[in-house]
């Protein structure tokens, strides 16, 4: 069973690839993830996948600061929802906390946590939990990049960082120092960065409560922890699978780590399929995109995990009674 990133952690790929003489689409290609979906905002990607491909790229294209280039060309919102909480936390230390209990939302296949070696020292730890995956170094770099930028931007510029990293130095001391312009310390047993005690006090600027417990609401009630009912898991699971083209019940039971019975048995005590389920997210789904006018009907399809736009045809005709370009002139017609 493989976790999922939010692919939104895609965001600048293509570009820094282009910039460096190399081809984003024939990557994605070979990794099997879908181009364009960086653009999603609820889009997910398997996260062994994502690794491969950033290692591969920093390989073949001959930039070992890879990962630290794209932390540099990537905004807050590579975290979705998660970084409209941390910009409206009151104090750093509030967003360190929400940092780390909302990174489920990202991805779960890496831990944040804090830890205190000294009364004057708090450090983030970035870890990554999911087995089986190699540890990739690209991906700790990029990561860390860009725990540091978000630091920066919630504590303000010239807060004092420091980073420190398990593997040993990939690139020259310039490159280091023009992503992240810090000290950086090498062959150490954590990975993550390292700030004086006394910042996590410091409060953020224009910082909206009402923003963030409206953030908090939505990213509870969208992105589930495990205590929630199985049929709103699989549902979650089926949105970010549908856009990957490999959608079923065996693949979400696979996520969830039971057997395919299994999981059909348990959603039957909750009145439902799993193949119920799916359908149901994909109707949603569709309404939402087909009332998008910018979203091309083979692009609908694909996001909705079909190969061919006739079954886009075929299912819009059983939800709706109608063809997809009937859905889209009505829908936008009652939206003018």
């Amino acid at each position: 069973m493989s976790s999922l990133v939010r692919a939104t952690a895609m965001r600048g790929y293509p570009e820094l690839v282009r910039e460096l003489g190399g081809d984003p689409l024939s990557y994605l290609s070979r990794f099997h993830i879908p181009a364009g979906i960086e653009q999603e905002e609820d889009a997910f990607i398997p996260t062994p996948a994502f690794a491969r491909m950033i290692e591969t790229t920093a390989v073949e294209l001959k930039c070992p600061d890879f990962g630290l280039r794209l932390s540099r060309i990537r905004g807050l919102d590579a975290v979705g929802p998660v970084a409209v909480i941390l910009r409206n936390c009151d104090t750093v230390l509030e967003a360190m906390q929400a940092s780390a209990r909302y990174s489920y939302a990202h991805t779960a296949g890496v831990k944040i946590r804090s830890a205190r070696p000294t009364e004057t020292e708090v450090r983030m730890i970035v870890e990554q939990v999911e087995p089986g995956v190699p540890y990739s170094l690209q991906a700790y770099e990029m990561s860390v990049g860009l725990m540091v930028r978000t630091n920066r931007i919630l504590a303000g510029p010239q807060t004092p960082v420091t980073v420190s990293f398990v593997h040993d130095q990939l690139s020259s001391d310039a490159a280091y120092r023009e992503a992240l312009g810090c000290p950086v310390r090498f062959g150490q047993s954590w990975c993550g960065i390292e700030l004086p005690s006394y910042v996590l006090q410091q409060r953020i600027d224009h910082a909206d409560p009402e923003a963030r417990r409206i953030a908090v609401k939505y990213l509870e009630a969208t992105y589930l922890p495990s205590t929630a009912p199985l049929s709103e898991r699989v549902a979650e699971l089926a949105r970010r699978l549908l856009p990957l083209g490999h959608c079923s019940g065996e693949v979400i039971a696979d996520r969830l780590a039971v057997h395919p019975r299994t999981l059909q048995r348990r959603l039957a005590t909750e009145g439902t399929s799993c193949q119920d389920v799916i359908d149901r997210e994909r109707r949603t789904l569709a309404a939402q995109y087909l009332a998008e006018p910018r979203l091309r009907l083979g692009q609908i399809a694909s996001l909705l995990g079909y190969t061919e736009q006739s079954a886009l045809n075929r299912s819009c005709r059983r939800w709706f009674d109608k063809t997809p370009r009937e859905c889209r002139q009505e829908w936008a017609g009652s939206a003018e």
